[in-house]
Order: structure tokens, then C-alpha cells, then sequence
């Protein structure tokens, strides 16, 4: 599963836009929405599952932008 996270100077915390079990379509939106707005940043990350002690999702993060 990829999560797709957006980040503006303006935002607190980035914020989720979409999940894809397809890197390509998650690629698709991130770059759509960043052309959109130069400044936004985005950020694709992998999850599997798996938690940590905390209970927090362990991601990996695959593509920055």
C-alpha cells in the first residue's frame, strides 16, 4: 500500500491526499497535485502492515517531491 502525503510552509503536520496499492497512480496524483501548486511537497511511502512497539505503522519512504 503507498500512502501519498502533501506538505505546504503553511500546513502543521503533511497531510494525507490518497492510499494506492499502485506506485504509479500514487505517483500520478502526487505530481499532478504539485503541478498544481509549486508550493506544495510530496512524499510517497510504502507501508506492509506491520507496527512498531508504539503501534505506529512502519513506512518506508519511496519517492520525494
Amino acid at each position: 500500500m503507498y500512502q501519498v502525503y502533501i506538505d505546504k510552509p503553511s500546513f502543521y503536520d503533511p497531510e494525507m491526499i490518497g492510499e494506492f496499492v499502485d506506485l504509479n497512480k500514487a505517483i500520478e496524483l502526487a505530481e499532478k497535485t504539485k503541478s498544481e501548486d509549486s508550493e506544495i511537497t510530496y512524499t510517497i511511502e510504502e507501508t506492509n502492515g506491520c507496527v512498531n512497539s508504539y503501534g505506529e505503522q512502519i513506512t518506508t519512504v519511496v519517492k520525494r517531491g
